[in-house]
C-alpha cells in the first residue's frame, strides 16, 4: 500500500463529512462573503430605486423611438426642469397612477405653432428639425395654433404625431412642471432595444 492509498484510508476512518478547521473558517467566510455581497445588492438596489423609477410603455404614440411594452427607467430624483427634446413621464389627468411618455417640446413663454397641413411644428417661428417622428404632423387636435406655453408649464407631443393624444387636446393640454414625474433615460426591456433613451 502506498503513502497516497494510506492517506486516503486516514480520510474516510475520519468520516468523508467532517470538516478540518481549516475548510470550517473557509467556509465560514465564504459564506460571510456572500451574505456581504447580497446585502451590498439590496442596498444598491434600495438607493437605485429611490432615484428612479420602472415604467412601461403603454401604446403606440412614441413610435419610432419607443414602442409598446418597452420598460424604462426614469430619473425622478435630481430632474428639476425639463429641457427641450427629454422625453418625459407625465401624469395622466384622467387615470390615477398612470401616466404619459411624451416629448417635450416647448417651455414657460414659447410659442408653438403647428402647420397640419405640411405636416411641420415650429417653436417661436423655428421650424422644429426632428428626425426622430414616424411621419409628419399632420393630426390636429381642439387646440388652436398659435399657443403660448404659459409659465411654469410645458407642451409635450408624441413621436408617433398622427397617433398620439398630447399637448394638441385639451384632455392633456399643457402640461404644468409639478406633474412631470421624471425623464425617461434608459430602456431595460425587450433586450434587443436595451440602452439608452434617445
Amino acid at each position: 500500500m502506498g503513502p497516497e492509498d494510506v492517506e486516503i484510508e486516514q480520510l474516510m476512518d475520519n468520516g468523508s463529512d467532517a470538516l478540518t478547521p481549516e475548510q470550517a473558517y473557509s467556509l465560514k467566510s465564504s459564506l460571510r462573503e456572500l451574505l456581504w455581497v447580497l446585502l451590498a445588492a439590496v442596498l444598491l438596489a434600495g438607493v437605485f430605486l429611490v432615484f428612479f423609477r420602472a415604467s412601461l410603455v403603454r401604446g403606440s404614440s412614441m413610435e419610432p423611438t419607443l414602442r409598446n411594452g418597452d420598460c424604462l427607467f426614469v430619473r425622478t430624483v435630481g430632474y428639476h426642469a425639463p429641457e427641450y427634446g427629454d422625453i418625459v413621464a407625465v401624469k395622466a389627468k384622467d387615470q390615477k397612477n398612470k401616466h404619459l411618455i411624451k416629448r417635450v417640446i416647448a417651455l414657460g413663454g414659447d410659442t408653438v405653432q403647428i402647420d397640419f397641413e405640411a405636416g411641420m411644428v415650429f417653436v417661436n417661428g423655428q421650424l422644429l428639425e426632428e428626425p426622430y417622428l414616424a411621419e409628419p404632423t399632420h393630426l390636429a387636435g381642439d387646440v388652436s395654433f398659435p399657443v403660448t406655453v404659459p409659465s411654469g408649464c410645458c407642451f409635450v407631443l408624441g413621436d408617433n404625431r398622427n397617433h398620439s393624444q398630447d399637448s394638441r387636446s385639451s384632455v392633456l393640454g399643457f402640461v404644468p412642471l409639478e406633474d412631470i414625474e421624471g425623464k425617461a433615460v434608459f430602456r431595460f426591456a425587450p433586450f434587443s432595444a436595451f440602452g439608452p433613451v434617445g
